[in-house]
């Protein structure tokens, strides 16, 4: 079993610059699946140290191939944010007093800004028309994400919507987590 557990595989997704790679983890039983950028996991091939991950699942063995195809399609088309391009405010939806969601766009990509002050993080994700609901979202570069909020932060309605839920100040700094998605 030890020869079992400290496999690792990995897919390229080559158009993308992207890898899938996935480890089990010998104390549960769980496949950890995580995609990279290509030149992040080259960086540091190792999965238990590389925090620099896109998007990380958590899996059973038996739905390893299942979960390959699924994120496989997911990832297709996949690329970073044309940052000349402007920015297109759709919609911001606040009904919920604990989570804000702003709807924006980019040339033809569309994208889902995310605030959740009840675990106090923010994030950016790209939104799959026409897709399953648990793959509708995708996520974004560490870059990307960072700088799409940033961008959000000067234009004036989505400014004055984010005002509105700041998230938990902590020593005096406010911190916004990245999320990951565990399926």
């Amino acid at each position: 079993m030890d020869k079992i557990a400290s496999t690792t595989s990995i897919l390229e997704l080559a158009p993308e610059e992207l890898i899938i790679a996935t480890q089990l983890e010998p104390s549960t039983y769980v496949v950890t699946v995580k995609v990279y950028e290509r030149e992040h996991f080259l960086a540091n091939p190792n999965l238990s140290v590389n925090q620099k991950q896109i998007d990380q699942y958590s899996i059973y063995p038996g739905r390893l191939i299942q979960t390959f195809a699924e994120i496989k399609d997911k990832y297709e088309g996949w690329s970073k944010i044309d940052k000349t391009l402007p920015t297109e405010l759709i919609g911001i939806h606040n009904q919920d007093p604990y989570i804000l969601y702003i709807q924006f766009s980019i040339n033809q990509r569309y994208f889902q800004y995310k605030r959740c002050l009840a675990s106090s993080s923010e994030t950016v994700q790209e939104e799959l028309f026409g897709r399953k609901d648990h793959s509708r979202l995708r996520a974004l570069c560490h870059e990307d994400e960072q700088y799409l909020i940033s961008k959000l932060r000067f234009m004036p309605k989505a400014k004055k919507a984010i005002s509105f839920y700041s998230l938990k100040t902590s020593y005096g700094f406010t911190h916004a987590k990245r999320h990951l998605s565990f399926r």
